[in-house]
């Protein structure tokens, strides 16, 4: 809301709107910026200790993976709802002729419980060790203003930067919709971050700007190539990312399949002040292993919304994940959503502050699961999941 341009005083109703719109204004700016925190440089010279804490209270029907007909709902307290929550150390130093040393260290914290990481070491067969402290970010790199930048080590993968930067719920790998369908017990290998990467940003230029990574195999397969192509002008943003990952997993930041996968994401958004809305169209292509040559392919696409409301922001999605081939059957007791998955979810975001916002949502989870024993059938499920979280930035 726009001042009054009035020199008289104005009423106490008027100044605690205006108050609160500064204040849902600053907080969006400041959640946008802490989305894209993962692929930014340190604001200024000098160390930055920054982070994230979030806990979500709930009853939930499954598992984030998805959920099978034989699981029953569970009332929990998760860190991480709306955002992973997180800690880290960035830092900048000024070489001079427009040229800049970076780094970054970021940490995952699950603070229901105080343990470090996302999750547990996963047992054989698949033997994926547990996220190492540093598995958020791990990096040094060089910049320059005209030139661009150079990022050498842990890096967060473009594929989702680009999911996490583009819609209307975030970063959340619990309640997001398309983080859910394209991420969490998906197809997808590769995982949300890349060991051993060498990754290079441009400049932006008439707000365009562009990435490429390259994650050195060092034994672990044919290791892992990737493109971003970014624009934003005004009240429109679009991005187009691809990845081809071959590397296998060593921790659960690299995901927990070895299989061979190809995908790609387009994403579009445009700021109608009252609404902003978001959409995604994309693909993944598992193509199995040397010993296992698989052809499945699956079709993501979602839609989500942000509408300010008061001091805060009612947010919706709506994702899918669909194929029509046929899928190797799982036993019942799997994560779903094999052949398909649904996810929705509505909910209220309400900003104390800049830095603290609490949250209500409620999500619907819908699969389509090929299930052992044999004969193999499809098999339907649906659960309802609700939370309330408290989020608080620094």
């Amino acid at each position: 809301m726009k001042p009054r341009t009035s020199p008289a005083p104005q009423p106490f109703h008027s100044r605690a709107r205006l108050h609160w719109a500064r204040a849902l204004s600053t907080a969006a700016a400041l959640s946008a910026t802490t989305l894209a925190a993962q692929a930014q440089p340190a604001a200024g010279p000098g160390l930055q200790v920054y982070g994230l804490v979030d806990v979500a209270v709930g009853r939930f029907a499954g598992p984030a993976a998805g959920i099978n007909a034989q699981d029953r709902a569970v009332t929990k307290l998760d860190g991480g709802g709306m955002s992973t929550s997180h800690w880290g150390l960035r830092g900048t130093e000024d070489l001079g002729g427009g040229l800049s040393a970076q780094f970054e260290l970021s940490s995952f914290v699950r603070n229901d419980s105080g343990a470090t990481g996302r999750s547990d070491a996963l047992p054989a067969p698949v033997n994926v060790a547990a996220d190492p402290v540093f598995s958020r970010a791990a990096w040094v790199g060089v910049s320059h203003r005209d030139w661009g930048r150079v990022r050498l080590g842990n890096v967060t993968s473009l594929l989702f930067l680009n999911a996490i930067t583009s819609n209307a719920l975030g970063d959340s790998t619990v309640l997001g919709p398309l983080n859910l369908v394209t991420f969490i017990g998906s197809p997808l290998t590769g995982g949300t971050a890349w060991a051993n990467s060498v990754v290079y940003d441009s400049p932006s230029i008439a707000g365009l700007n562009a990435s490429v990574a390259h994650a050195i195999s060092e034994g672990q397969g044919g290791g892992n190539n990737a493109a971003r192509l970014a624009y934003a002008r005004g009240p429109w943003a679009a991005s187009l990312a691809w990845q081809i990952v071959k590397k296998n997993p060593g921790t659960f930041a690299d995901g927990t399949s070895p299989n061979d996968t190809r995908a790609w994401q387009l994403a579009a958004s445009y700021d109608f002040e009252v609404v902003k809305l978001f959409a995604h169209l994309g693909r993944i292509d598992n193509r199995g292993t040397a010993a296992a040559p698989l052809n499945v392919s699956y079709r993501v696409w979602d839609i989500s919304a942000s509408m300010p409301v008061g001091a805060g922001r009612v947010l919706a999605g709506y994702a899918v994940r669909r194929t029509s081939d046929t899928v190797g059957p799982v036993p019942a007791t799997v994560a779903g959503g094999n052949v398909e998955r649904k996810v929705f979810t509505l909910g209220y975001d309400y900003f104390l502050s800049k830095r603290t916002d609490l949250y209500a949502m409620v999500m619907r989870d819908s699969t389509q699961t090929r299930t052992l024993p044999a004969p193999p059938s499809v098999v339907s499920a649906q659960g309802t999941s609700f939370a309330v979280g408290l989020r608080h930035r620094f």
